[in-house]
């Protein structure tokens, strides 16, 4: 079985770029048209609440009894599935929405390529299989009408905006008294190789098993330590080292993320570099992605030699000083202060600015002509130097 969650993705999308209109050739989702055509069943569902489905991937996991294997298009090739054991794959295609870079129907046609490479995938291995898509949210939420009066419009087809899935709460440390440390994500994954572990449920929510009992904390220096009885066979310890020092400069004190260890008992632990990770110690820190995978920004480096494990965390936020209550503090996010859209509206400015100076300072240059031709008179003769 198979899953590809985008961001955010609503039928009407594929009324508008699917071609429907006689232009079958411009159509941006020929592989899963094709895919849909050539299979014994399909289902569609033209709308479902955003809550049903944030709980499809637990629910999958609950009848299943399997944890997803977070997999890229260009590893499935290297996975060996084996039809008589069942696997549930979890594949994350590119936001639809909120792209300044690129235009919705190339990231529609950039998600169809995605999903075409893992069913050719899947049918090389010849192993059976169940393809879901779905999405967290709507891409196209349009005016609630339900204050209407009757008869003020004929037919009240409109999409209601649906309430945003509950979120786990964040880890903790101590779990008693007055917290020190708060971490969260929205998905936080570890891979060896090729196999990937969803740590999420164990690590937030109210049916977490992580144990946080080894962390430690001090002003200047603390420790994130989360245990987890079993993954791919072995414990695993994910280690965050955090410090806070005072810069005379800036007038305060800043926390800093040194390090992330990920430690099992049979291996060299896997140390990562996160220097980027930075803040004043009053704030939270919080990112769209830090990982250590490239395809993801790789804000994690590599210390010594080449890790045996990977990690991925979305949308995190970590606070590791002057923690009040169970609230992050105000976050100073990852993103620069220049995103790359604003870098392209700042050079193409400065071109056509360069254009019109240098336009401005030819016309500036020209000359009126002081000496006419006579036509009576003798014709003016300009010497010419040797």
């Amino acid at each position: 079985m198979s899953s590809f969650p985008p961001a955010q993705l609503s039928l009407e999308d594929f009324t508008a770029y699917g071609g429907v209109f006689g232009n079958k050739p411009d159509s941006a989702f020929p592989s899963l048209e094709s895919a849909l055509a050539g299979a014994p069943s399909t289902l569609v569902l033209p709308a479902v609440q955003g809550a049903a489905a944030a709980g499809v991937l637990g629910l999958l996991k609950e009848k299943l009894g399997l944890s997803p294997l977070h997999v890229e298009p260009g590893t499935l090739r290297e996975l060996r599935l084996n039809a008589s054991l069942p696997a549930l794959l979890l594949v994350r295609l590119p936001y639809t929405a909120g792209s300044s870079l690129m235009a919705p129907k190339e990231v529609l046609m950039s998600n169809d390529e995605i999903i075409g490479q893992v069913l050719s995938a899947l049918k090389e291995e010849d192993v059976p299989y169940t393809a879901l898509l779905t999405a967290g949210a709507p891409s196209r939420v349009l005016r609630d009408v339900s204050g209407v009066a009757p008869g003020g419009v004929g037919r009240q087809l409109l999409q209601k905006p649906t309430p945003a899935p509950a979120q786990h709460p964040p880890v903790r440390y101590p779990l008693t008294g007055e917290p020190r440390i708060l971490f969260w994500a929205q998905n936080f994954s570890v891979v060896q190789g090729s196999k990937w572990v969803d740590l999420t449920s164990q690590t937030f929510g109210a049916v977490a098993s992580v144990d946080v009992s080894g962390s430690s904390w001090s002003s200047n220096d603390s420790r994130l330590v989360l245990k987890y009885a079993n993954v791919l066979g072995s414990p695993l310890t994910v280690t965050f080292h955090m410090t806070s020092r005072r810069f005379p400069v800036s007038g305060r004190d800043w926390f800093q993320l040194s390090r992330l260890e990920l430690a099992t008992p049979s291996a060299r632990p896997s140390v990562f570099n996160a220097s980027q990770v930075t803040a004043p110690s009053d704030y939270s820190w919080h990112c769209a992605y830090l990982s250590s995978l490239p395809g993801f920004g790789a804000g994690l480096q590599p210390h010594g030699p080449s890790p045996s494990w990977g990690v991925l965390l979305q949308d995190v936020q970590l606070q590791g000083f002057n923690v009040t209550g169970l609230q992050f503090s105000y976050a100073s996010d990852c993103a620069g202060f220049f995103a790359p859209g604003t870098w392209m509206g700042l050079l193409t400015a400065l071109l056509l600015g360069a254009i019109f100076a240098c336009g401005l300072h030819m016309l500036l240059g020209l000359k009126t002509m002081d000496r006419f031709d006579d036509s009576k008179g003798a014709t003016i003769a300009v010497p010419q130097g040797e």
